[in-house]
């Protein structure tokens, strides 16, 4: 007879699968931006692309773009800015304005291109059609 406890396994870990496959990602982003000579981890990755997409953000709007947490991001833009790639502007004493410098935005084209190539390598992995359920999906969950 089975219990609750043996049918509960039973049921498939998805927080755990979505949070390894992110950690590969991550690992697989990381060893290409490093390949193609490029000083930038995943974290610093995503604030540049919600920068390309929109410069000039504040750190809570980053926050809540990425869904990361303030500390996170802060560390994350404070990163950023030592390496010259962001330029930061106090709007409060708790907040900071974050644009992107000309070495941030010289560098915007390889990042991109890594970026792309991962992507592409990702996409070569899934069935057809698969990746626009899959993302059909997480935004289900998402929203």
């Amino acid at each position: 007879m089975k219990t609750e406890t043996t049918s509960a396994y039973a049921i498939p870990n998805v927080g755990c699968l979505i949070g390894k496959a992110y950690q590969k990602l991550t690992s697989q982003l990381e060893a290409a931006l490093k390949a193609a000579g490029l000083d930038i981890t995943a974290s610093e990755y995503l604030v540049l692309r919600v920068l390309y997409n929109r410069d000039g953000l504040q750190q809570c709007e980053i926050v809540d773009t990425l869904g990361k947490d303030k500390a996170s991001v802060c560390r994350t833009v404070a990163s950023l800015s030592r390496k010259g790639l962001v330029d930061t502007e106090a709007i409060s004493h708790k907040c900071l304005r974050v644009w992107l410098s000309l070495l941030g935005r010289d560098l915007q084209p390889a990042i991109l291109a890594v970026a792309c190539e991962r992507h592409q390598a990702l996409a070569s992995m899934v069935k057809e059609g698969d990746m626009e359920v899959f993302v059909r999906v997480l935004n289900q969950i998402l929203d």
